[in-house]
């Protein structure tokens, strides 16, 4: 094969890959194109290429538009495209097209991708390569129920299902089955899923492997015949499917099993030709593993690898794709590697999407935005930066890197426990907790983990919080008195004699009361040291803490050692509002009507979908708080709503 000298790449995607590819181009001193929709023209991937292209007229979808995209590196003089992951990453079509517009394909052959992008084809040809697979049952387009029930009770038998989309990833088209009766609703709702994620709605049915690990291989091989497998990644903490903590070894695999595993993976990229970097998933559990699924592209997890091996994935697949020839023997792996996705979204609220202004974000320890010792930071959002619905709420992933498994873990919650986020709310704690959980800590997790530990309480408790929003009052008072045009430096409501207290309410904590005399701060068990605008300092039981304090208009935020807190402030007087009737189901977020499953007028029981809205590619289902009537329906499919808005109004029988 002869060497192909790549000047300029277009990064075919948004967000923190693009930003990741867009770093390694300018090691190589490669120039770059970025291209962007309408929702992204401000995104720091677009300000940080060298060139940038808009994408038709901007609609949020246009990074699946084929066209649009090979027109977009065409006009911008661009030799090659880097697909990211997502998106089009592993549409063998895209590939092709790259190829015949006469640019490089940093990716797999197109053969490959055809190959492992129908999840039921792949096993298929897996078994016949030697690799270990779970039985399975494909769906049928319009196949009758009945019978499909029949065919997954002779195949599997009666044991908990899984049904699974063909194509795409990410936990999309996916739903768990436990009782048989409930199989045509979750084929119905898997196939809706993944045609809306990846225009193909083919679902099948396996088993339900329980208290199983995700074990992963990185694989990464040339045009000459060389294939790495470099270890294995565990990706067993998930929540829908989703992976949300990656880390690399796996504590559970040991010398010999990480020998099969690799000659597994070897096995699967030989099998189909493979070039580039890529990720064979197995599921492992009673020391047996069973494959999953090849990714023919580069994965979210791919850092703790490369910490790990000491490699740039990203290089490494645009040197293969311009002709190198990688050692007969891959680098050997020296240390732990763990790594968090922080996600724009509320774990207490089934892992509600969250949307809104990124008003700060920052990680102490962190220097650059990509590695600082320790700990690497690869994130796709700066400060300022408005967070849509339009895609994956994944804002950020933090890696820490460190001798030993503990030494990670422990660094890492310190760091995120630390970090400075301010905007909407997050999964932050819900990740610092599992860092932290004895179980977690041991090694024995597995793909339940979350079902079994909700673990979304605050990292802050309540007398934290109660304290913390009295820091937020006092550097507020600070504030006021600050601008204050006379004897600016007495304290706000301070007197001479006793008075009535100051009074400031937050919704999370209600009223917090405080009064300043000749002796300084009147508060239960407080000691004011100093207060200063966005900075307070407190004595407290004999210990002295320093809270830093920002306030936006819909919410305060507090760092301190007790914890990050968020306050809504509550008005004084609050001026009038429209009053929403009692039982309406409001939207929780911006999004699309997909379906109206009740009819105005028809009684409805608690639980049951009334609306299921499409945000963040991701189905959300507003059911009925309590038994009652469809008093009013508001919504129809197709139509966009905003956040707050009355979906439906379910009353009492007899209201």
């Amino acid at each position: 094969m002869s060497r192909t000298s790549i000047a300029r790449l277009l990064v075919a995607n948004r967000g923190e890959i693009a930003r990741r590819v867009l770093r390694t181009c300018r090691e190589l001193g490669i120039e770059t194109v970025a291209v962007f929709t309408a929702a992204d023209a401000a995104a720091p991937h677009v300000a940080e290429a060298d060139h940038a292209v808009r994408l038709g007229d901007g609609d949020p979808k246009a990074y699946l538009d084929i066209g649009l995209v090979i027109e977009a590196a065409t006009r911008a003089g661009a030799d090659a495209v880097h697909p990211g992951y997502g998106f089009l990453s592993e549409n063998a079509e895209f590939a092709r097209a790259v190829q015949a517009a006469g640019l490089t394909w940093i990716g797999p052959p197109p053969e490959a991708i055809a190959a492992m992008g129908s999840k039921i084809e792949a096993k298929e040809l897996m078994a016949r390569a030697g690799v270990p697979v779970l039985p399975g049952v494909t769906v049928a387009d319009s196949q009758d129920p009945a019978e499909l029930a029949a065919q997954v009770a002779e195949t599997l038998g009666e044991q908990p299902l899984l049904v699974k989309a063909s194509a795409g990833g990410g936990g999309r088209g996916m739903r768990i089955v436990r009782d048989p009766a409930e199989l045509p609703d979750a084929v119905a709702a898997a196939r809706r899923e993944a045609a809306a994620a990846f225009g193909d709605g083919t679902v099948f049915v396996e088993p339900l492997v329980e208290q199983a690990r995700h074990v992963e291989v990185q694989i990464l091989a040339d045009a000459h015949g060389t294939v790495w497998a470099l270890g294995e990644r565990d990706c067993s903490i998930q929540r829908r499917h989703q992976k949300v903590i990656e880390e690399a070894p796996s504590p559970a695999v040991t010398p010999e099993l990480r020998r099969e595993l690799a000659e597994a993976a070897t096995q699967a990229a030989r099998a189909i030709g493979y070039q580039g970097a890529g990720t064979v998933e197995f599921l492992l559990a009673g020391g047996r593993f069973h494959f999953l699924e090849t990714n023919t592209r580069l994965q979210v997890e791919h850092p703790v690898t490369e910490c790990v091996y000491g490699v740039d994935l990203v290089r490494l697949q645009i040197e293969i794709a311009e002709g190198l020839a990688l050692p007969a023997l891959p680098p050997s792996p020296v240390g732990h590697a763990i790594e968090v996705r922080l996600y724009a979204e509320d774990p207490a609220k089934d892992w509600l999407p969250g949307h809104g202004t990124l008003h700060h974000f920052a990680i102490p320890g962190v220097e650059s935005e990509f590695e600082a010792g320790g700990l690497r930071l690869d994130s796709g959002v700066v400060d300022g930066d408005e967070i849509g619905t339009h895609y994956d709420p994944m804002l950020a992933k933090l890696i820490c890197y460190a001798p030993t498994r503990d030494a990670a873990a422990r660094r890492l919650a310190t760091a995120l426990a630390g970090a400075r986020i301010h905007g909407p709310v997050t999964n932050r704690d819900l990740l610092v907790r599992v860092l932290r959980h004895p179980e977690f800590r041991s090694g024995a997790t597995d793909t339940g983990f979350l079902d079994r530990h909700r673990l979304t309480e605050p990292l802050a408790d309540p007398e934290s919080v109660r304290l913390s929003a009295l820091a937020a009052a006092l550097s507020r008072s600070a504030a006021n008195r600050h601008t204050a045009p006379v004897l600016g430096g007495l304290p706000s409501g301070w007197r001479n004699v006793p008075s009535q207290p100051q009074r400031v309410e937050y919704a999370e904590t209600g009223p917090i009361e405080y009064r300043f005399t000749r002796d300084g701060l009147d508060h239960p068990g407080v000691v004011l040291v100093s207060a200063d605008p966005g900075r307070v300092v407190l004595e407290s039981e004999g210990i002295t803490r320093t809270f830093t304090v920002a306030a936006h208009p819909e919410a305060t935020f507090v760092d301190s050692p007790l914890g990050p807190v968020r306050l809504t402030p509550l008005p004084r007087l609050p001026e009038p509002a429209e009053k929403v009737a009692p039982g309406s189901l409001l939207a929780p977020m911006p999004g699309t009507v997909l379906r109206v499953e009740a009819a105005q007028g028809e009684r409805i029981a608690a639980g049951k979908a009334v609306v299921v809205l499409e945000a963040m590619k991701m189905e959300h289902q507003i059911a009925a708080p309590a038994d009652g009537l469809v008093a009013e329906l508001n919504v129809a499919p197709g139509d966009q709503v905003e956040a707050g808005s009355v979906l439906a109004v379910i009353t009492a029988e007899g209201e």
